[in-house]
């Protein structure tokens, strides 16, 4: 549900999304004793609710949320999952540009771009293609000009 509210955008979706965002924690952290379960716990354990927590907070432009969720679900994954590692990324990169850190969101971005190189993605792909386009606005940083003049067709 958080994720259709961000998607469907608007204050209200955002607040809506957050609000989502808490159920879901407190339903994985109530015991289910006497109560039924939302569905979707088949599948979510805390881990990857931090990861839609950071999606989430991503697309609505909430950085100073979204970075540490980031980096913390980031410091402890698995790098043998290239691909979920490039998407991760591809947030944090996206988190970091709107947190006005385009040197970083570079540095970050051309992981990505590294990581899908050894394990083609049309999502990764995709991210790619966010990521360069969120940072155009920071074209005159040198940092994010290199990335940019290196990879004009991602």
């Amino acid at each position: 549900m958080a994720w259709a509210h961000t998607k469907a955008g608007g204050t209200e979706n955002g607040q809506q999304a957050v609000r989502a965002l808490g159920e879901a924690g407190q339903a994985l952290s109530e015991d289910s004793e006497g109560t039924e379960s939302p569905a979707y716990l088949y599948w979510v354990d805390a881990g990857e609710l931090r990861v839609m927590e950071s999606r989430v907070y991503t697309e609505l432009h909430r950085p100073l949320r979204a970075v540490p969720l980031l980096r913390e679900v980031l410091s402890g994954y698995d790098a043998t999952h290239t691909r979920e590692m490039a998407l991760y990324l591809s947030w944090l990169a996206v988190a970091l540009a709107d947190a006005n850190e385009p040197e970083e969101a570079a540095a970050v971005a051309e992981r990505v771009i590294f990581l899908v190189t050894d394990t083609p993605s049309a999502r990764v792909a995709e991210r790619v293609r966010v990521i360069l386009g969120r940072l155009q606005n920071y074209a005159d940083v040198p940092e994010v000009a290199a990335l940019l003049a290196e990879h004009p067709a991602a």
